[in-house]
C-alpha cells in the first residue's frame, strides 16, 4: 500500500460558492449510536488509522533540506511550479507542499518546526483530534496545517477561543500566507457584513467560533427571508481547524447558539409580576416552601406551590392563574439564590452581562430566557432589558459536524475521547512533547473554611514569591475579589486576571513568569498566551501555580497547571480547597456528594474523592449536551428540516 492510499476521503479541494456553499449532510444521531461510540466504538477508532506520520516526517524534511539553500527568488519560482491536487497532500508527493510552508515559516520567524509540530500538522489534515502538551506550539503547528491546506486549494477556517488570540494567531500567519500567494484574514465579532463577506472570500480565514456560528445563523435567516443568495456571507464549510477544541467542541456545546433580536420593552404588567414573584421567592424558607432538587436547583414544595396559590390571588397578571405560573416561581428562585454577582454574571455600566461558566470569559452577546434575564436585573436593581425574540438556533455540535473536514488540537483531550469520536468522528491521536515534563505535584492540602484557605494561599504565594514566580487558578471572580482582599490587607499587591480584565489580558499573562509576581486568574483566563519565564525563575524553579478552587473537571485542572513547566522548563503546582468551596456542592448528586464529602473531612482518599465529584459533574454536563443534541434534531424532523 502506498503512503497516497492512506489519504483520508474528506480531504479535497471543495469549489468556495456563496449560492451553494459547501456542507457535509448530517446523519441522524440515534441514542442506540451514541451509546455504542462512548462505550466501544471510540476504543476501536484508536486502531483505524491509516497515517504514516513517521514516514511523511521524514519525506518531508528530505525535500526541505533541498530548499533551505535557495534564494528567495528561487524559492518564489518553486512556489510557482509546483502543483500538487488535495488528495495527494499526505502522500510523499504532498511532502513537497509541507516543505514549502515549513520553510516559509523558518525565513519569516527564524523558527525550524519540531517533528512533533510537523506530526501535529499532519494528524490536523488527516482530520484527527490531537493532544499536544501546552507550551508545544500548538498555533505554529495549526499555521502550517492551514497553509498546507490552502496551498493546495482547500479553503480553510481557523477557528479559537476569543478575538484577540484569534487576531494575534492571524497577524504572526499572515506573511507566509502572502509569501506563499496565499491570502488571510481574521473575522471579528465587530466586522459589518460587507467586511465579513469580504472576509469569508480569503483562502484562510481567522476567527472564534461564537463568529463563524453566528454567520451561518444569519445567512440561515436571510435565506429564509428570501433574501439574494449573493449576499450571504460565508462560502459554505470545507476544513475546519478547531484550536482548543475541547473548549469550542465541549465546554461551548452544553446549550445551543441563539441568535435573537430585541422587541419591545417589556409590558409593565410583566414588570410588575416578576416583581411580586421575587418578592414571593424572597419569603420562602428553605425546607419548608422550598426544597434543592438533585441538581442543586430550587424547587418548591407542596407548600410552597399552596403559598404560591395563596399569594397569586392578589396578582392581576392573566400568567397568576396560568398552570406555568409554578414554573416562573422557581425561575424567580433561581436568580434570587442560585445566579450569583462576580460567579455567574457581573454588572457593568448598568447591564448584566453573563459569565461563562467554562472559560470565565464575559457573554455580552447572550442573555437568558425571558423572564430569567428580567428577573435577575430587577434583584440587581438595574432597568429590565427588551425581551429578545429567538430567530435561530443551532448546537455547536451540528454546527461543525457539517463542516466536509473537521479537525482539532488542544492540551487537554484525554478525558473527552469517547465525547469527541461519537458526536464528531473525531479520533484523539496524542503527540508526544519534544522535552521531558519536570512539573512537579506538591500535594493538596484541605482547609476548613474558606478565610483559612485564603490566609494560607496569601502565605504560601508570598514564601514562594520570593525567588519564583506564582499563578494562582480560581473559579470566579467573586472568589479572585475575596483573594486579592486577603492580599491587600496583607500588604500585597497582586495582578488579577478575569472576566474584568479581558483587554489587559495578553500584558498581565506576558508578565506574570516575572520573579516576584503573583498573578491571580479566574479559569480559564489567559489561556493560548505563553507565560514567558525570566532566567532568574526558570533557575529557581519556574512557575509555581496553586490551584484554589475545586475546577468542575480534572480537565479544567490540567489546563490551568499546564501553565507551569511548558516546553520542559522547571515548574510545580499544588492545590489548596476548603470544604465550604461550591466546587463541592454544586452540580453533584446527593449520595455521591455526601459520601465524598465525608471522605474530605476524615482526609481520606481526598484525591479519588475529588475525582469522584469531578466525573459526576462531567457526566451531568454530557447528559446536558447530549439532551440538546437529541431535542435539536427531534425538533427539525418535527418541522422538516434537514
Amino acid at each position: 500500500m502506498s503512503l497516497a492510499d492512506t489519504a483520508p476521503p474528506g480531504l479535497r479541494a471543495w469549489r468556495r460558492s456563496r449560492r451553494h456553499p459547501v456542507r457535509r449532510e448530517l446523519s441522524r444521531l440515534g441514542r442506540a449510536r451514541l451509546f455504542f461510540d462512548d462505550t466501544i466504538g471510540w476504543r476501536l477508532s484508536r486502531g483505524r488509522g491509516g497515517l504514516a506520520p513517521a514516514r511523511l516526517i521524514a519525506a518531508t524534511r528530505e525535500t526541505w533540506a533541498l530548499l533551505q539553500p535557495l534564494s528567495d527568488d528561487d524559492l518564489v519560482e518553486v512556489n510557482a511550479a509546483l502543483h500538487i491536487s488535495a488528495e495527494a497532500l499526505l502522500s510523499r508527493e504532498g511532502a513537497a507542499v509541507l516543505a514549502l510552508v515549513l520553510e516559509v515559516i523558518r525565513r519569516e520567524t527564524g523558527l525550524s518546526l519540531r517533528d512533533n509540530q510537523i506530526e501535529c500538522a499532519l494528524r490536523l489534515l488527516a482530520g484527527e483530534c490531537v493532544e499536544l502538551r501546552t507550551g508545544e506550539g500548538k498555533s505554529l503547528a495549526a499555521a502550517l496545517t492551514a497553509l498546507a491546506a490552502a496551498r493546495v486549494g482547500i479553503f480553510t477556517h481557523v477557528i479559537t477561543v476569543n478575538d484577540y488570540l484569534a487576531a494575534r494567531d492571524h497577524e504572526g500567519m499572515a506573511p507566509m500566507a502572502r509569501r506563499l500567494g496565499l491570502t488571510s484574514t481574521v473575522v471579528l465579532q465587530k466586522h459589518t457584513d460587507d467586511e465579513k463577506r469580504a472576509a469569508y472570500d480569503h483562502d484562510i480565514v481567522y476567527g472564534t467560533n461564537k463568529t463563524f456560528v453566528f454567520d451561518a445563523l444569519r445567512d440561515l435567516r436571510e435565506a429564509r427571508q428570501g433574501k439574494a443568495a449573493h449576499t450571504a456571507r460565508q462560502m459554505g464549510r470545507s476544513f475546519a481547524v478547531v484550536d482548543e477544541v475541547d473548549s469550542v467542541l465541549i465546554d461551548d456545546a452544553t446549550v445551543p447558539m441563539i441568535l435573537s433580536e430585541p422587541t419591545a420593552e417589556p409590558p409593565a404588567a410583566d414588570i410588575r409580576l416578576f416583581t411580586d414573584l421575587l418578592e414571593f421567592a424572597r419569603a420562602t424558607r428553605p425546607g419548608r416552601e422550598r426544597s434543592r432538587d438533585s441538581r442543586d436547583s430550587w424547587r418548591l414544595t407542596e407548600a410552597g406551590i399552596s403559598a404560591l396559590a395563596e399569594q397569586a390571588r392578589h396578582w392581576s397578571h392573566p400568567a397568576a392563574r396560568d398552570d406555568g405560573l409554578v414554573t416562573l416561581a422557581e425561575m424567580a428562585l433561581t436568580a434570587l439564590h442560585n445566579f450569583r454577582d462576580g460567579v455567574h454574571y457581573i454588572l457593568r455600566e448598568g447591564e448584566v452581562l453573563m459569565i461563562d461558566q467554562a472559560t470565565g470569559r464575559l457573554m455580552e452577546d447572550r442573555k437568558w430566557a425571558y423572564g430569567m434575564q428580567q428577573m435577575v436585573e430587577l434583584k440587581e436593581g438595574v432597568p429590565p432589558s427588551a425581551e429578545a425574540r429567538t430567530v435561530g438556533q443551532i448546537t455547536q455540535q451540528s454546527f461543525f459536524r457539517s463542516y466536509r473536514h473537521l479537525a482539532g488540537l488542544t492540551g487537554t483531550a484525554h478525558e473527552c475521547r469517547a465525547e469527541f469520536w461519537s458526536i464528531y468522528r473525531l479520533a484523539v491521536r496524542p503527540v508526544k512533547p519534544h522535552a521531558p515534563s519536570r512539573l512537579k505535584d506538591l500535594g493538596l492540602r484541605i482547609h476548613r473554611d474558606a478565610p483559612r484557605k485564603w490566609q494560607a494561599i496569601a502565605a504560601r504565594a508570598e514564601e514562594v514569591a520570593r525567588e519564583r514566580s506564582v499563578l494562582i487558578g480560581l473559579n470566579d471572580v467573586a472568589e479572585a475579589e475575596a483573594l486579592r482582599a486577603t492580599f491587600a490587607a496583607r500588604g500585597r499587591e497582586v495582578a488579577v486576571l478575569d472576566a474584568l480584565a479581558e483587554a489587559q489580558e495578553a500584558e498581565l499573562v506576558a508578565g506574570a513568569g516575572q520573579p516576584g509576581r503573583i498573578t491571580i486568574a479566574t479559569h480559564l483566563a489567559g489561556r493560548g498566551t505563553d507565560i514567558g519565564l525570566a532566567e532568574s525563575v526558570r533557575a529557581a524553579g519556574g512557575l509555581h501555580v496553586i490551584i484554589a478552587s475545586v475546577m468542575a473537571s480534572g480537565r479544567l485542572e490540567r489546563q490551568l497547571y499546564g501553565r507551569a513547566g511548558r516546553q520542559g522548563d522547571p515548574g510545580s503546582y499544588e492545590r489548596q480547597i476548603a470544604l465550604t468551596d461550591r466546587g463541592l456542592s454544586e452540580g453533584v448528586p446527593g449520595l455521591t456528594r455526601a459520601l465524598c464529602m465525608a471522605l474530605l473531612r476524615l482526609r481520606l482518599f481526598p484525591r479519588r474523592a475529588l475525582s469522584r465529584m469531578q466525573g459526576a459533574r462531567d457526566g451531568r454536563a454530557l447528559s446536558l449536551r447530549r439532551a440538546t443534541l437529541l431535542r435539536e434534531q427531534e425538533l427539525a424532523r418535527q418541522l422538516g428540516i434537514r
